[in-house]
């Protein structure tokens, strides 16, 4: 078995494992770490703390296990000015006299290094695992449960970008925490005590170094921040553009426009790399700024410990307070100039770290996104089941978001329960629109949808939509097996089930001559598969849901004669007893409905049989007449 077949295998298998690894983060926990009551965002440590509770005794254990890794560049300088100032060509005992020792507690410590950083980074690991595969989980949930108006804004290219490049950003932020707030801010502390007892003078010009680069900090923080959400949106444009880029290749492969394509995506790609320059001359300059702080300071402390090293002892006073000037030995002056380089190493890396934390502070601000947008709330509301199907529109209308125009306006229709509506009319008259709304996918701004007498919004939308079966032209196929394909969202497929339903949608005959049949892994999208075959495999999926309402959206359109007649004969056998709104152009296929209407901007113009249409001298014939010309 191939890699990607393994992984294939892997993420498909209902693992016990792989959700213990990803466990769903509450929404609630998210929208309280993102935003606050009066809508502002919580600073970015609170924000990741209150996005993984429960997690703070292993955060403690992950400070000790780095101190603990640490521990050699506390001691080796201590070592190291031990062994110089035992040096002497007179007596040369006493420095090769402490060699052994010396020898043996370094082994030790580096021992220590490679278990404590070992077990340090498996800890921090797991929680950096653990955190973003239950962001990502709870995003897909969040997503689901959006109202479909955001999604008609958002781009794809966008959403992507916070499951990718947003974990990427707030993974940052781990390492911000462990390496440079625990591990250097704790060096930093640690140093400045050991300088501390070495020499008070030293210290008052070295821990000079840290509100000097904190004013540095605070001065460049606000345009870091600027420029790293300036990069995020290019780089959102930039995926969006490639997504519609890959989605339409054979569009743009079919009408030679791929130079109009390329131009399009190469637009979008050089404003990353704007954008992405930006955000470089700024870390550069944050960083190149930080090292010339520090180098001068450490220049500055070079100067002063040679100076202490030459000199006599001194009593001083200062504001009353009086002091000893000791003489330093050239052990403690390489000592001293160490551990400063340590200070501003550590210092050094945590400015260094500030872009990466406003980079996670931009990624909790993009994913606050969708928690501010509106979702379906089902939560109290009536679980109709069974589901009769008796449907009835009232005076509906309905407009989307930045429209001119009312896609639906003053819809009047009634589909009783067991019987056939087939909606006809132009491209844009508001077909789809209306099965889109007795799906609960958007809020009528005016009237009233009833299903088997109760108000849709009165509904739990999501019992009703399980037992609804829907056939649109666009077919989505999944890569898995053709089986799970057709039984889609049952976590135990019923195999006979599934083959009876690919019979009636007359799937079977081909799906045996796959390799695997109804086991046979299909690739992205159903590719290989014809637009036939595609469309069969939806059709099989919607009866082996065995629904009590049916929606139809060119069910057939895809369809070859022989099989349209085959599939035709199926759906009318599925059809009969339920509820079923058939949206179509074909006469073929709204022939044997109950009911037609037709539609006009959004209004119904006509209604009755197909035969009683077909008499009169209205819209329904003349669209009839313009298709058999």
């Amino acid at each position: 078995m191939s890699v990607p077949d393994r992984i294939d295998t892997l993420t498909a298998s209902d693992d016990p494992q792989l959700r213990r690894f990803a466990p769903t983060v509450p929404s609630a926990r998210i929208r309280a770490a993102t935003s606050t009551s009066d809508g502002a965002q919580p600073s970015i440590l609170k924000s990741y703390w209150l996005l993984q509770p429960g997690t703070k005794w292993q955060w403690r254990m992950i400070w000790v296990l780095q101190n603990l890794r640490h521990c050699p560049a506390y001691i080796f300088p201590l070592l190291t000015g031990y062994l110089i100032d035992r040096i002497d060509i007179d007596h040369p005992a006493l420095a090769l006299g402490a060699l052994p020792w010396v020898l043996a507690a370094t082994f030790g410590l580096c021992v220590m290094n490679v278990a404590a950083t070992t077990t340090g980074k498996v800890m921090l690991s797991r929680i950096i695992r653990t955190l973003t595969a239950g962001l990502r989980r709870s995003l897909v949930r969040r997503l689901n449960r959006l109202e479909f108006a955001y999604h008609d804004r958002a781009r794809a290219g966008e959403l992507q970008n916070k499951f990718v490049l947003d974990m990427a950003r707030l993974d940052g932020m781990h390492g911000f925490l462990s390496e440079n707030l625990l591990m250097h801010g704790t060096t930093i502390l640690v140093m400045l005590v050991i300088i501390a007892v070495k020499n008070p003078l030293m210290l008052v010009v070295i821990a000079a170094a840290v509100p000097i680069n904190l004013a540095l900090a605070r001065l460049l923080w606000k345009p870091v921040s600027r420029t790293t959400e300036a990069f995020r949106y290019a780089e959102s444009n930039f995926l969006s553009h490639l997504t519609e880029m890959l989605l339409g290749l054979r569009l743009s492969r079919a009408h030679a426009t791929e130079d109009w394509s390329e131009d399009r995506v190469g637009r979008a790609a050089g404003a990353v790399a704007k954008r992405g320059m930006q955000y470089d001359f700024m870390i550069n300059l944050f960083g190149s700024s930080a090292w010339a702080v520090s180098s001068l300071l450490q220049m500055i402390v070079v100067g002063l410990g040679v100076w202490l090293a030459v000199r006599t002892q001194q009593d001083i006073h200062v504001l009353g307070l009086s002091f000893t000037l000791d003489r330093i030995t050239k052990g403690d002056l390489i000592i001293l100039i160490t551990y400063y380089g340590m200070i501003a190493g550590s210092i050094g890396a945590i400015l260094n770290s500030m872009p990466a934390m406003a980079a996670a502070g931009d990624a909790i601000r993009s994913l606050s996104e969708l928690y501010r947008a509106e979702g379906e709330t089902d939560t109290g509301k009536t679980a109709l089941i069974p589901l009769r199907g008796d449907i009835a529109l009232e005076n509906l209308r309905f407009r989307y978001a930045g429209a001119d125009s009312h896609s639906l306006d003053g819809v009047d229709l009634r589909i009783p329960a067991g019987t056939s509506l087939a909606l006809v009319g132009s491209s844009g008259s508001g077909k789809s629109t209306i099965a889109s709304m007795i799906l609960g996918f958007y809020t009528p701004s005016h009237g009233k949808i009833r299903i088997d007498g109760h108000d849709l919004t009165t509904l739990d939308r999501r019992v009703l939509r399980r037992q609804v079966g829907v056939v649109s032209q666009d077919v989505v196929l999944f890569r898995d097996s053709i089986l799970d394909n057709i039984a889609w969202g049952d976590r135990e497929p019923d195999r006979d089930k599934a083959r009876e339903a690919a019979r009636r949608a007359n799937a079977l005959a081909f799906i045996e001559e796959l390799p695997g049949g109804l086991d046979h892994l299909l690739k992205d999208r159903g590719g290989g598969l014809s637009g036939g075959q595609r469309q069969r495999l939806a059709i099989a999926r919607a009866l082996y849901r065995d629904p009590r309402l049916l929606i139809l959206d060119e069910a057939t359109s895809a369809l070859d004669p022989e099989s349209e007649r085959l599939v035709q004969a199926a759906l009318e056998t599925l059809m009969a007893n339920r509820t079923t709104l058939i949206i179509a152009h074909r006469l073929s296929t709204v022939r044997h409905a109950d009911a037609i209407a037709v539609l006009d901007k959004g209004r119904v113009v006509e209604t009755g049989t197909f035969d009683a249409l077909m008499e009169k001298d209205g819209a329904f014939r003349r669209l009839a007449q313009g298709q058999l010309k």
